[in-house]
Parts: structure tokens; sequence; C-alpha cells
């Protein structure tokens, strides 16, 4: 029988969300691989022994919430370990802890990083019932012309095995040298506003204040050309808004990036005009991976799970 081992966050709300899906994993016996012995452990239990000696690749698996506290720390040892992880966060479309809330679930991905074939029907859900829009592409004429950089925070780079800035520098050191000097003041960079900084364990030292633009991010979206983002959301939600984005391979927008190079020839590049093919379906298949808390807690997350992994 394969085992599934669920670390709390040490914060009441998260192990809350961790607790359901503990029991979703119970409630659900999977017709292919029969029952899980699923046992929900403290952090602190992983930050003391590190991860259960019986565990075995390729047929147990972890599964936490978030990045901070120990638990990314554990599933960077899951993958150095070839062991599956079901990891928890913020979703895509209509986020929240509980209540009318969502939450996105991978396998073995911090995010959807993939792309499957589905039905339209869960985008549909969203489209009607919360009012989300994917608005008509927009041509170059009818953006703005910044570019806009939204870099990882300092917990995403730890996660990431980068350093702090390694991402942040390398755009704009390219983005300089493909644009004439009297076009880098469209380069801007937005910063999250309490940027998490953790220590070589993951572990939280302290928010960090940047300082903030005045000007909102909506305002910022209309400004924008497009948008330079490593996973931030914010690059989904310009996808919405119909302005070109550029990731890096960890954003769930990454099926729909543009390649930074775009900037080599062209200060306003002619490519940012087409449409990306996968638009449409990404929103459709990003829909199918995230779950209210109830339909995480009575096991429709953990079948759906293990119909489209």
């Amino acid at each position: 029988m394969p085992k599934l081992y669920v670390y709390d966050t040490s914060r009441k709300i998260t192990t809350n969300i961790t607790i359901a899906f503990a029991r979703g994993v119970i409630r659900y016996n999977n017709s292919k691989n029969g029952p899980w012995q699923v046992k929900h452990l403290t952090i602190e239990s992983y930050n003391k022994n590190g991860l259960p000696i019986d565990i075995e690749p390729g047929v147990d698996a972890v599964a936490t919430l978030g990045i901070l506290r120990g638990t990314g720390k554990m599933l960077k040892e899951a993958k150095a370990r070839n062991i599956d992880y079901y990891y928890m966060d913020h979703a895509y479309f209509c986020p929240g802890y509980g209540g009318k809330g969502y939450m996105r679930i991978t396998k073995n991905a911090h995010t959807c990083i993939n792309l499957r074939d589905v039905e339209k029907d869960r985008w549909n859900g969203f489209h009607k019932n919360h009012d989300y829009q994917c608005l008509p592409w927009k041509h170059n004429s009818d953006r703005g012309r910044n570019i806009l950089i939204l870099p990882p925070t300092g917990a995403v780079s730890w996660f990431f095995d980068q350093g702090p800035d390694y991402w942040l520098d390398d755009v704009l050191t390219k983005l300089k040298s493909y644009l004439p000097e009297s076009e880098h003041y469209r380069i801007q960079v937005r910063r999250k506003p309490n940027e998490p900084v953790v220590d070589g364990d993951g572990n939280l030292l302290e928010l960090k204040a940047y300082p903030q633009s005045d000007q909102p991010l909506e305002q910022a979206l209309m400004d924008a050309q497009c948008v330079v983002a490593y996973n931030s959301m914010v690059a989904l939600e310009a996808t919405l808004k119909g302005i070109p984005v550029i990731t890096s391979e960890n954003s769930c927008c990454n099926r729909v990036s543009y390649n930074l190079n775009i900037y080599k020839d062209e200060q306003d590049p002619k490519g940012f005009n087409i449409e990306p093919t996968n638009r449409a379906p990404l929103l459709f298949w990003l829909s199918y991976n995230q779950w209210k808390r109830r339909d995480i807690e009575d096991g429709t997350a953990w079948r759906m799970l293990q119909e489209i992994n």
C-alpha cells in the first residue's frame, strides 16, 4: 500500500487545508492503485528528523502547502530523492482558503507548467459566476510601451536554487543590450511590497519592504507592451487581458510565453500582434487544477489529480 505523508505548515489557517487534503485522500480510494496509507505530520517533525526512512521513491508521496517554515526544504528533499509530491497554494482564479475561495494543487511542480486538452466547463463556471473575462488580444497599437518586469521573491529564488536577483539581473542585462539606451526608460521593475526573505533552509527571516510605485497594478498593465515575469500570477492576469507575457519555465503561463530575444531586432515586436494559440486551452486547463476546500476534503480533488496526471 503506498504511503502519503501530509505535512502541516505550523499556521492554523493553512494547516486546516493540509488536514482537509489528508481526509480527502482517505475518503477516496483510487481504483487503479488501491487505498493509500495517509499520515498527517507536523513540519516540526520533518525539521527534526527529515523524511520518514521508509518512504519509497516511485511509490510513496508527500504533500504540503507553501514553501516557508520548512515546507520548501521538505519539497526540495523529495525532488532530490525522486519522491512524488503534491503542492498546494493560492489558486489561479478566485484564490482563497475557505468559503468561495479555491486552492491550486499540482503534482511534482510548484504550479501547472504542463498543458492538456480538457473541456471548458470549469472555465465557463469562473467566467459566468465570478466574472473572469478572456479579453480580445491586443494589437501593439492598443497597448502601452512599457516592459513590466516582475521578479521572483527571495523565497521563490531559493526554492528554485537561484541567487536572490539572478533572474532579474539576467533579464535586465539582456533587455538593455537589445534596446537602445534611449528606450531603457520603458523597463519598469515592480516587486512585491512585502517580500519574504529566507535563510538557507527556507525559514522566513523577515518581510522586506521595497519602495512601491503609486501607480496601481491595473494602470501598470494598461501601460505595458508586455509583462516579463518569473512566476508571478500577474502574468496570468496579463494573459486574460490580451497582453503578451514572457515567463520562466516555472510559470503557469509558460505555454503562452514569448521569448525575451523577441526584442533583439525590434523595439516594438510585431510578433506580439499574434495571439498565442494556447491561450484559451491554458485557461481551461488551469481551471481543472484548482478546487474549493470542500472538494479537497471530500476527495474530489484527489480523484481528479489521479485522473489528469
